[in-house]
């Protein structure tokens, strides 16, 4: 579920089925990586900074420099 809340009311929503499928790649992905050694720790904070440059590469057709 994902929320949305304005001052008064806060409304629960299901996720959409991208999110669903995009979640259940990801962590078969994790747990694939994690066999191999990753911890979850390092895992987490690339799958961010990846998917954070994805967003910036989308938003600006070019991939921005670390």
């Amino acid at each position: 579920m994902t929320t949305a809340c304005d001052e008064k009311q806060i409304e629960l929503k299901p996720i959409s089925n991208c999110r669903r499928e995009v979640e259940v790649a990801m962590v078969e992905m994790l747990v694939g990586l994690q066999k191999r050694g990753w911890s979850a720790a390092e895992l987490a904070l690339e799958l961010a900074d990846a998917s954070e440059d994805l967003v910036m590469l989308i938003a600006t057709k070019k991939l921005r420099p670390h």
